[in-house]
């Protein structure tokens, strides 16, 4: 993947400024050729990695990724395996360019801790580019024949994954922003017939993950495109440097500084339809996974959101004791959130470590940095699961200090519907555990404390503070 991204920003960076040559000839191709190096170092720009020529009413673009990757190919990895890449660039109306592409991939990647492998048996390419903004303002690509498999290096590690899909398609299209200079993005992906393999330990059974289809939605707002396309040429013109120069550093920072805070909003949502996970003890299908991501931009008071759903999930028999199966949630609903990230100053810290070629920061200096008020807040709006035996819900926020070896403090409220149905269901399955038989006192026990609330929901509203302090409904408990 990281080869193909490097490919595209290369092809997309030389693009600018090139719709001028409206008229197709050998000329035209010979500074088309000249525009589509430019940006790249003086050792790339000659390795004739990159051929033009007329064809018809359009330019051809032959793209000898092998010679772009025997250039940067160092002792930290090497890309082998790559075929041309054929490209047609055809100039339209309003000064941009119609591009196409069909083409097939099979790739290695080589390092001293993985091997990875990356095949594409098709795939078809088709979007209109846009010099002013220097990016694709549309853009659709359809593959087939997807493999990727990756193993970790050396006789003990026995890390291994093998996965295919069958098709994949995505598009993408690109607005201006309300904001000048900046753009908005939206993405659409969809892969069919997902299945992978995994094997975490030489002395572990491999693991099988399947979806039917993997449906991918992600929007990112107020992108600075000029600032961004900057940084993509210092990466691409300083790829091969195995660290950078003081001038390098301080130019690395000044084009950080001027990207921030990169994006106003970004979001993305994935949905898994007819999953199933599978280990030698057995397999368990979820019929619809829903996850969510969305953050502000990369702040000094930034918000993270995530949210993660399950619908209907159906375990092999043998896997769960029939006593239990009435607990296996229906519905599973996980909405988590943190407030006030400084990731501005995450930044920061990054780049002055760069800069004084320094040690990795410790994890107590991140907190503090991520979290200056000295201290950080795990929001959690909703937590829900539902079963024939259960209907609960858990809504409040757990916050800790920064400090070292300090305490927390819990704000929540606990929802349950149709109580005593769930302490019957634990009952009767006491009797083939009588362990549980505890877990049902526990219940009748707390039901003391509850209040009732107007929708016949009972409620208890729980707080702990730093010195482990705990009240339920106003009654102050015992400290555990």
């Amino acid at each position: 993947m990281r080869s193909r991204a490097i490919a595209a920003a290369v092809f997309s960076m030389g693009l600018a400024g090139a719709s001028q040559a409206a008229d197709v000839n050998e000329q035209g191709a010979k500074e088309l050729r000249g525009i589509l190096t430019h940006s790249l170092s003086q050792d790339l720009a000659r390795s004739d990695f990159v051929t033009v020529k007329p064809a018809g009413d359009q330019y051809e673009i032959v793209y000898d990724l092998a010679k772009f990757f025997d250039k940067i190919n160092s002792s930290g990895f090497s890309v082998t395996g790559f075929k041309p890449l054929t490209l047609f660039a055809q100039p339209v109306e309003q000064e941009k360019w119609h591009l196409t592409g069909d083409n097939s991939l099979d790739i290695a990647l080589h390092s001293p801790t993985s091997d990875i492998g990356y095949s594409i048996a098709s795939s078809s390419f088709d979007g209109i580019f846009d010099p002013a903004i220097e990016m694709m303002r549309s853009m659709g690509i359809k593959s087939s024949g997807v493999k990727f498999s990756s193993a970790g290096s050396g006789p003990k590690s026995g890390r291994k994954v093998d996965a295919t899909i069958d098709s994949a398609s995505f598009a993408h299209t690109i607005t201006d922003s309300s904001e000048a200079g900046k753009v908005d993005l939206q993405l659409q992906g969809t892969l069919q017939g997902l299945n992978e393999q995994f094997t975490l330990r030489p002395d572990a059974s491999p693991i099988t993950f399947r979806a039917d289809s993997v449906d991918t939605n992600v929007t990112a707002t107020s992108l600075p495109v000029k600032d961004l396309r900057e940084l993509i040429r210092f990466f691409v013109q300083h790829v091969k440097a195995k660290q950078l120069s003081q001038s390098g550093s301080e130019k690395f920072e000044q084009l950080v500084h001027r990207a921030l805070p990169i994006f106003g909003s970004l979001g993305k949502t994935v949905t898994l339809n007819n999953a199933s996970l599978a280990t030698d003890k057995g397999k368990v299908g979820i019929k619809r996974i829903d996850y969510s991501f969305k953050m502000d931009g990369l702040t000094k008071a930034s918000n993270v959101n995530l949210e993660l759903r399950a619908e209907q999930f159906t375990p092999d028999a043998d896997l769960i004791p029939a006593a239990y199966t009435a607990f296996l949630p229906t519905t599973l609903d996980v909405q988590l959130g943190v407030p006030n990230v400084n990731f501005e100053g995450l930044v920061d810290t990054a780049l002055d470590a760069i800069a004084a070629r320094a040690t990795p920061v410790s994890g107590e200096a991140l907190k503090r940095t991520m979290f200056p008020s000295g201290y950080g807040t795990l929001e959690f709006p909703k937590i829900s699961a539902t079963s024939g035996a259960y209907d609960v819900e858990i809504s409040g926020e757990l916050k800790g200090s920064t400090k070292p070896h300090s305490g927390y403090s819990l704000q929540a409220t606990i929802l349950a519907r149709d109580f005593d149905k769930t302490v019957a269901a634990i009952q009767e399955a006491a009797k083939a555990n009588p362990g549980l038989n505890n877990v049902s006192f526990g219940l009748l026990a707390a039901k003391g404390f509850a209040k009732t609330d107007p929708d016949g929901r009972l409620r208890w509203d729980v707080t702990m503070d730093e010195d482990r302090t705990v009240t339920v409904n106003g009654q102050v408990m015992k400290k555990p």
